[in-house]
């Protein structure tokens, strides 16, 4: 049973796809993920993929603890189940942004993790980043931009790093995230 996409590359499947990964280690709980089997040698597991505005990522907590859209298109795979990718094992996280003019940017973060839900899936990156869209969530110039060791926040859970207001529920594309002064 693969554990993720990186099981299933290593396994020799190479096409980029939609594929079932057993991140509990049990049969019975599979999960549906996109496998990007291109990018940087393969086998990165999707979490979160937003092609288009169909899908709302305005979302209660227990719609990101569970995860919500189709990993074809838009998706967010579910903070129990990247808890369950990262808590083990060092994993990184690389960030692909596609701009309209169809130029493609990345960043990849070494030693990405986040807690279980009782730790309100805080969030830690122990390297630095690398590549070509730079860095807005690690070592920003600003503290209050810097997101290792933020909880999750999503409008019916204010978790963000900013007393003054609740960044989930009050910025202009509302939504989950690790949000430290709302940046």
């Amino acid at each position: 049973m693969p554990k993720d996409c990186n099981d299933i590359c290593e396994d020799g499947h190479t096409s980029t796809g939609v594929y079932d990964i057993y991140p509990y280690g049990t049969i019975t709980s599979p999960v549906r993920v996109y496998c990007d089997m291109d990018t940087m040698g393969g086998g990165w597991t999707t979490i979160q993929k937003r092609l288009d505005g169909s899908v709302s990522f305005n979302r209660t907590w227990t719609e990101y603890k569970n995860g919500f859209g189709s990993p074809e298109q838009n998706v967010w795979v579910g903070n129990d189940v990247i808890h369950q990718l990262t808590k083990e094992n060092s994993s990184s996280l690389y960030v692909s942004i596609t701009l309209q003019n169809g130029t493609t940017l990345y960043e990849m973060y070494d030693g990405f993790s986040i807690s279980d839900e009782a730790g309100k899936y805080l969030l830690f990156f122990s390297g630095p980043a690398t590549g070509t869209s730079g860095d807005s969530m690690l070592e920003t110039e600003f503290a209050s931009t810097d997101l290792s060791g933020m909880f999750f926040t999503t409008p019916d859970r204010d978790n963000d790093g900013w007393n003054e207001d609740h960044c989930a529920a009050h910025i202009k594309r509302r939504g989950g995230w690790w949000f430290n002064a709302c940046y």
